[in-house]
């Protein structure tokens, strides 16, 4: 496996690889959590973040074509 730092998708999947993480261990244990404001909707919990992991690594590990 090679990492191609040039590609967009790889940079994408590292910073949601990182992400995923962070929200691991900050102890996150609700296994969806959905908060709706005026401002918007916020989705967390560890359902969305193993989401963003496994996107996270596709991205990261995925050749873009030419």
């Amino acid at each position: 496996m090679n990492i191609n730092l040039s590609q967009k998708s790889t940079k994408t999947g590292l910073i949601l690889l990182a992400s995923a993480v962070a929200g691991l261990v900050t102890g996150n244990q609700e296994l969806v959590d959905m908060t709706v404001t005026e401002s918007g909707a916020q989705v967390g919990g560890i359902i969305p973040v193993v989401a963003a992991m496994l996107i996270g690594l596709w991205d990261t590990f995925r050749k873009e074509k030419e």
